[in-house]
């Protein structure tokens, strides 16, 4: 069975995104976006982003970290004075580092797709995970500009839940600022991809911005429902463990009396909702552009 994949022929390409791979990887460690680990498993997905013939998928990968650790580095010293990181002292670049397991949380499921395309020779079929693809990349671009630079707003946000205002950090709180963000974010996504579908290219630009704008959504309900969000009652910040975890037992059990359960059960952390939202993102993602498309 012949696969569909780059081939040596197309020794070109392959060298660049090679180099691209490196690039970006280096990158990643020496401004220490990314742990080691993080590292290690970002060069193993951009892999498998980089085996198809097109070189989209590896562009929205890279697309994704290079912006999203952007917004993640902007305003930290602001940023980092909305929330607390609970307990032992760590090093800003601590509090700003992804985990291996936040990269797996933002491209596992289009790294299962793209992956499932190299079998694939319907290109009916072939076009459909691509759109799952990318609409994956709107939705987890649209979630990370919204809560990194959502923050940044002037006004509190609600609980998309209760519409009630809540302390910023807060599982399931958003902003008008947040949502226009992560839509900007996902329309950056679409803009990259439209070029390499080869009809209605305004109507699929739209389309996905949309799902990006879901995403957000998506999360920011999972959020409020099964992730337990915890402010500090003695100066109000919601706490916000390292790596997208949970709040550890112990540290709540040091501090008890002096926190608040404001919103959300204990029953996710951060990247379990977010790989949640992918899966559900994605999937609704691929049923509505064969419907509509």
């Amino acid at each position: 069975m012949k696969l569909n994949m780059i081939t040596l022929s197309s020794w070109p390409s392959i060298v660049i995104r090679g180099i691209v791979l490196l690039g970006v990887a280096h990158r990643a460690y020496t401004r220490k976006t990314l742990t080691p680990l993080g590292v290690e498993v970002a060069l193993m997905t951009g892999f498998f982003h980089s085996l198809p013939p097109t070189n989209l998928y590896l562009t929205l990968l890279v697309v994704f970290y290079l912006t999203s650790s952007k917004a993640t580095k902007y305003k930290e010293e602001i940023k980092s004075k909305k929330t607390k990181t609970p307990g032992s002292d760590h090093e800003a670049t601590e509090l700003t580092q992804r985990t291996h397991v936040q990269v797996l949380a933002n491209s596992a499921v289009a790294t299962t797709l793209i992956i499932v395309s190299l079998f694939v020779t319907d290109p009916v079929l072939d076009d459909m995970l691509k759109a799952g693809v990318v609409g994956q990349y709107c939705a987890v671009i649209a979630d990370t500009w919204s809560s990194e630079l959502g923050i940044l707003s002037k006004s509190s946000p609600f609980l998309i839940t209760t519409f009630q205002r809540v302390p910023p950090g807060t599982n399931g709180g958003v902003t008008l600022f947040g949502l226009v963000a992560g839509t900007t974010g996902s329309a950056l996504i679409s803009f990259v991809s439209m070029f390499t579908f080869k009809e209605n290219r305004v109507g699929k630009f739209v389309f996905f911005t949309l799902i990006g704008l879901l995403g957000t959504l998506v999360d920011s309900m999972l959020g409020a429902l099964f992730q337990r969000s915890v402010v500090d009652k003695d100066d109000g910040l919601v706490l916000e463990p390292l790596g997208g975890e949970r709040v550890d037992e112990g540290v709540l059990q040091e501090m008890e009396g002096h926190i608040q359960v404001v919103s959300g059960e204990d029953m996710f952390s951060n990247n379990d909702v977010n790989i949640v939202m992918s899966v559900f993102t994605t999937m609704w993602c691929i049923g509505l552009y064969a419907l509509l498309f």
